[in-house]
């Protein structure tokens, strides 16, 4: 019986749940999560950072004028 064979009742084999017993692609998991959830993060955080930055830079710029 392949994977997606018949059983004896006549129904098809549930492959996903025999797949994913399988723990061979447990490191692919692994980085698709990092890949889909973690980077794009990690960038959001990075251009936030930076508008942040610039933002409390700029504050500083202004406070420091002698002459507002």
């Amino acid at each position: 019986m392949g994977i997606f064979g018949r059983n004896r009742r006549g129904h098809l084999a549930r492959a996903p749940v025999r797949l994913h017993r399988d723990q061979r692609g447990a490191m692919l998991d692994y980085v698709l999560v990092l890949g889909v959830i973690c980077v794009p993060l990690f960038i959001l955080f990075d251009k936030l950072f930076e508008v942040l930055s610039d933002y409390f830079g700029m504050i500083a710029f202004y406070v420091s004028w002698p002459f507002l």
